[in-house]
């Protein structure tokens, strides 16, 4: 199931005008505007624009992106109990709509040490879920790139934070194709692809995957630098994608584009995408 990022400029509901234009599968987006923290009401209107718009599209699958701004385990308590708020929204909107994943940054954690951060993170749960039943929402924690003092770029972390969450209905992960990379899995070289997912399944079952990002990487393997790139023009190039996409265990998962220059460039990487599969 290939899709990509799409634009949502003149409503929610373009993501699926895109996502017919570039023959997408599944299609990722914001729900809620990225940059400000107030997030406006819907409308029963817009909702039914919304609905009926997926209705009549292809697409199979919509993955929702939290945004950035959102930092459950800042140090700072204000920006903590904003993301608090801001998550207690992103899970009702997602909810009024039918998206059933939303993909989240596991934070920044400053100075604090991780396994501290991580049961903040819980607590930081704990406290959205006073509010809101994320009924068939399933939080998707995104494998990370180790650039600053980001949480979750190794598998073990990642399995950390799940087992502290501990709702198994709820939490899975989204594995970014260049965040791996960028974190030290080497994903390139010979066996690389096989060694990668038995070292994820050493720490998590391979059936928590819900999600890939499929993005190339600018910069090396191990860099901690966060830079994507265009599907086999950076380190990576396409093996890895060819075997991934051609994997009977991931048929039905969304894989999602994150390329850069997204409107004029995502219809040419999903072509390239769809000529590596078998």
């Amino acid at each position: 199931m290939i899709g990509s990022t799409v634009p949502t400029v003149g409503g929610i509901e373009k993501a699926f005008y895109w996502g017919d234009k570039w023959g997408c599968e599944a299609v990722q987006f914001y729900l809620t505007l990225s940059r400000k923290w107030e997030v406006d009401e819907i409308s029963k209107e817009k909702i039914d624009i919304f609905k009926r718009a997926w209705e009549e599209s292809n697409v199979k699958e919509v993955v929702a992106h939290i945004p950035y701004l959102v930092n459950l385990v800042s140090e700072n308590k204000l920006t903590r109990d904003r993301s608090v708020e801001r998550m207690v929204k992103e899970i009702e909107r997602a909810n009024v709509l039918g998206v059933r994943y939303l993909v989240l940054h596991p934070g920044s954690t400053g100075k604090q040490e991780k396994k501290g951060a991580i049961n903040i993170l819980k607590e930081s749960f704990d406290k959205i879920f006073e509010k809101v039943n994320p009924d068939g929402v399933n939080i998707l924690i995104e494998t990370m790139s180790g650039q600053g003092s980001s949480l979750g770029s190794s598998f073990e972390e990642i399995a950390e934070i799940l087992n502290a969450l501990k709702n198994e209905k709820v939490f899975s992960v989204c594995l970014d194709s260049a965040h791996i990379l960028e974190a030290g899995y080497d994903i390139v070289k010979k066996n690389g692809y096989e060694e990668t997912f038995v070292n994820f399944e050493k720490n998590i079952p391979i059936k928590k995957i819900r999600a890939f990002h499929l993005n190339d990487s600018k910069t090396d393997f191990g860099s901690k630098v966060d830079r994507h790139e265009h599907i086999g023009k950076g380190k990576i190039g396409t093996t890895f994608f060819k075997k991934l996409l051609n994997d009977k265990r991931f048929a039905n998962i969304p894989k999602i584009l994150e390329t850069p220059e997204m409107e004029e460039k995502s219809f040419e990487n999903l072509e390239r995408l769809r000529a590596l599969m078998d």
